[in-house]
């Protein structure tokens, strides 16, 4: 996760031009946390900020957590950084942070970037209240992945779908610069049930028609080029 530092200010131009991939995102997010005034939330890999900020302005009592040292010095950085509480540490541990004190845990676009992402799911799962929700959102494994690409037509091929390091062809993008880690859907679904989380929703993300897109990410349109799931959290940490 150290070449998050590097890759900072690309990671920032990147968030500020609204790509319609990850205003997907984040407008998910928001619509499954619905009235969110005076809800505490854990944003863990808030990168930048952007998500926190979102929801900070919507009325909710915002952590932001990144293990990258350049990324939370921009966030704290931004208009109104000073309603956000910013910390420095590691979403697989979440040492800074007490057990039983988030109505809600969001992870955006994260959990690909770790080779041991049940982790994350076991410290989210000890700051949540009981039947406090953890909400993420991961590029769809089964369409954004490895060894895969967009015919002219805008059909996909997948060709491998086995779990492996890998890194995208797009130059500049968060992918084609750090790599992430491509692993089956059902990896992440058992891990999550496994925890200690009852799956309330699943929604596979496409872009509106309306969202203009160029080139192979007209295929978004129609193929979903995000998931995201609710879960909520049902028994106690020290029962798993």
């Amino acid at each position: 996760m150290a070449g998050y530092d590097a890759f900072a200010e690309t990671y920032h131009h990147l968030i500020r031009k609204r790509l319609p991939i990850n205003e997907l995102s984040f407008q998910f997010i928001l619509k499954q946390i619905g009235e969110i005034t005076g809800l505490k939330i854990c944003d863990v890999g808030c990168g930048q900020g952007e998500l926190s900020r979102r929801l900070m302005e919507k009325g909710g009592l915002i952590t932001g957590v990144d293990i990258s040292q350049k990324l939370l010095e921009i966030a704290r950085s931004s208009p109104h950084a000073d309603a956000i509480h910013w910390i420095q540490d590691d979403a697989r541990e979440l040492n800074s942070i007490s057990e039983n004190e988030y109505d809600f845990v969001v992870s955006n676009l994260m959990l690909m970037d770790l080779p041991d992402f049940q982790k994350v799911f076991r410290s989210a799962h000890r700051i949540l209240k009981m039947k406090g929700k953890m909400i993420w959102v991961i590029t769809h494994p089964c369409f954004q992945a490895p060894y895969s690409e967009t015919l002219e037509n805008g059909t996909r091929i997948i060709k491998k779908y086995s779990e492996q390091r890998w890194k995208s062809d797009g130059k500049g993008t968060i992918r084609g610069t750090l790599g992430a880690y491509h692993r089956p859907l059902e990896n992440y679904i058992n891990s999550f049930i496994s925890t200690g989380f009852h799956l309330l929703s699943i929604k596979e993300l496409t872009i509106p028609k309306e969202v203009p897109l160029e080139g192979q990410q007209r295929s978004h349109h129609e193929i979903p080029p995000l998931i995201g799931v609710v879960g909520e959290k049902f028994r106690h940490h020290d029962s798993i």
